[in-house]
């Protein structure tokens, strides 16, 4: 996003200056339209956004907000309201009409910055959920100082710093409708895919990944050994949440990641895309089933 300020203007950056044809010149070449996939994908995105509001209303007037993993999970929720209007609102319209990044590229260069954001956001916001859990079973009187009564809120304001730089300074990723995906090269140029590498993105998986793993894998053991503080229906209704929040999450991360270095077929990248979409829309239904 910093390039609009430092250019004036999204097209106004060389490497991303669509000029050479019209908007329309490149759908054509680039593009594909794929309108079965986009409504499915927009249909998902609108159901998913309309369930999270039931699900965030419940949190807060059920007043489980007192509760610091809670307090996660209700920010959680609202990144993914927000990031799910872009991967799966937004991209399915842009799936229909077979857009690339130079049918709109204002458009797709403001929402990849978003989209991007959205993501990382929601790895911080995991990884912090499970650091909120390992902290609760092994060690209370960090727990205390860290998320007790507003303390929550203070430490959440990390991953939001996190991601307002990433939005600010990191190349956006952006939407292409042959792809199936959201990549980093407009694709305007041939054999400059170096120039739009991004190593925000890759470093955020590696340690999103890395993480979820080795404080997951924790809290699973310890999970079994351990109820302290807890009445046990409590504990599992908490323990299936969040592990369906973060394998979802883990699982996409891995798909985009292993997309960073190899060229993999079309059903990988799809499964990738729809990973993606999940991640922002599946924790909406586990904290739904939790709370009825």
């Amino acid at each position: 996003m910093i390039s609009i300020l430092q250019y004036g203007g999204v097209q106004a950056n060389p490497l991303y200056n669509c000029s050479a044809k019209t908007s329309e010149e490149w759908t054509e070449q680039l593009g594909t339209k794929r309108p079965l996939l986009g409504f499915v994908v927009m249909l998902f995105g609108i159901f998913i956004e309309i369930i999270y509001v039931p699900c965030l209303c419940a949190i807060y007037k059920r007043r489980l907000l007192q509760h610091s993993c809670y307090k996660i999970m209700f920010l959680l929720g609202v990144t993914d309201m927000i990031a799910t209007s872009i991967t799966s609102v937004l991209s399915g319209y842009l799936f229909i009409v077979g857009a690339v990044f130079c049918t709109y590229p204002e458009l797709v260069y403001v929402a990849g910055s978003f989209a991007l954001g959205g993501w990382v956001c929601s790895c911080a916001l995991t990884l912090l959920l499970i650091i909120n859990r390992i902290c609760d079973i092994l060690a209370p009187r960090i727990s205390e100082f860290l998320f007790s009564t507003y303390r929550t809120w203070l430490v959440a304001t990390i991953p939001f710093v996190y991601t307002l730089m990433v939005i600010i300074f990191a190349h956006p990723i952006l939407f292409n409708s042959t792809v199936m995906a959201f990549i980093g090269d407009p694709l305007i140029y041939k054999d400059m895919s170096g120039a739009y590498y991004n190593p925000i993105q890759v470093l955020n998986n590696v340690v999103f990944i890395t993480g979820t793993i080795t404080f997951y894998g924790a809290y699973c053991f310890f999970m079994t050994k351990s109820q302290r503080g807890y009445k046990v229906s409590s504990s599992r209704s908490v323990f299936i949440q969040s592990t369906l929040i973060c394998s979802i999450n883990c699982s996409a991360a891995l798909v985009y990641s292993v997309m960073m270095f190899v060229t993999p077929n079309e059903y990988i990248v799809l499964f990738g895309e729809l990973s993606w979409s999940l991640v922002h829309g599946g924790s909406a239904r586990p904290s739904k089933i939790m709370k009825s």
